[in-house]
């Protein structure tokens, strides 16, 4: 039998306690997901260059991971090459820090989304805090009338997969006969894809319709709890999200400090083989 082969973890940090926490967090995710990490310090997007402050990863990196198989690559990476480094490594994820204002870190949330779009691999985006669950137990996904979000809840199954984390599906009950109806289909799908997979999830219906669930749960946290947010980035802006900014805006670098792990929609999103 061939042996499977072994999967990557890429943190883009600049040194500053979100692009520490951006490492932080990408450590958790290598122990959970059995893979190696790659911490890249010297990236540029759109022509500007992280100015990477001065951060002694490999002493941290023994200190707090001295299992995780970890290479730091001191080289400057362009975006184009970051991409081809990830499909070299066969990196799995992208880990970076959001910040609300530039000044805090290299991202902030609009230089994060045109980072985002065009990934194939999901990017994990944290605050400037370590997680407060390394063991990622409670993964959530909303789940609404849109078609079938087969990336999203494959994906949200790999946590449960790998560490047997919590799935928690949060879907909303519409008066109308028809939403209803889509949303119902939406997630008997969910539920006849994690019956193959022999993946076990939680439902949560909110009575009253609310717009972006996503956001609700992130607004909630006393009541949910999460570790983990799954959410799918928005394919086609429509005006309003071109005057207002797409969904996932208001998500990813948050107040809460709830990492949220943005799925692209896209024919070659990067698969877990497991």
């Amino acid at each position: 039998m061939e042996a499977k082969k072994k999967t990557n973890i890429i943190a883009l940090s600049d040194g500053t306690p979100y692009g520490i926490a951006a490492v932080r967090s990408a450590a958790t995710l290598a122990a959970f997901f059995q893979a190696s990490l790659t911490i890249i310090p010297h990236f540029s997007f759109n022509g500007k260059p992280a100015q990477s402050e001065n951060f002694d990863y490999q002493s941290w990196i023994r200190q707090n991971f001295p299992q995780i198989n970890t290479q730091i690559k001191e080289e400057a990476f362009s975006l184009k090459s970051l991409h081809h480094f990830a499909d070299e490594s066969n990196s799995i994820m992208y880990v970076i820090g959001v910040a609300s204002h530039e000044k805090n870190t290299f991202f902030n949330r609009k230089k994060a989304l045109k980072f985002i779009k065009p990934s194939r691999l999901p990017v994990m985006t944290v605050g400037k805090d370590a997680p407060t669950d390394p063991q990622w137990r409670e993964v959530f996904l909303s789940i609404d009338i849109h078609r079938q979000e087969k990336e999203k809840a494959l994906w949200a199954g790999y946590f449960h997969r790998f560490g047997k984390s919590n799935l928690h599906i949060i879907h909303t009950a519409y008066r109308d006969e028809f939403l209803q109806q889509k949303t119902e289909d939406n997630l008997k799908f969910i539920d006849k894809l994690y019956q193959n997979l022999e993946i076990a999830s939680n439902k949560e219906v909110i009575d009253n319709h609310i717009d972006n669930i996503d956001l609700h749960i992130l607004q909630n946290t006393d009541q949910y709890h999460p570790s983990v947010l799954v959410i799918m980035t928005t394919k086609y802006y429509s005006l309003i999200d071109l005057l207002l900014g797409a969904k996932e805006r208001r998500l990813i670098g948050n107040e809460e400090g709830i990492p949220v792990l943005c799925i692209n929609e896209r024919e070659d999103l990067y698969v877990l083989c497991t």
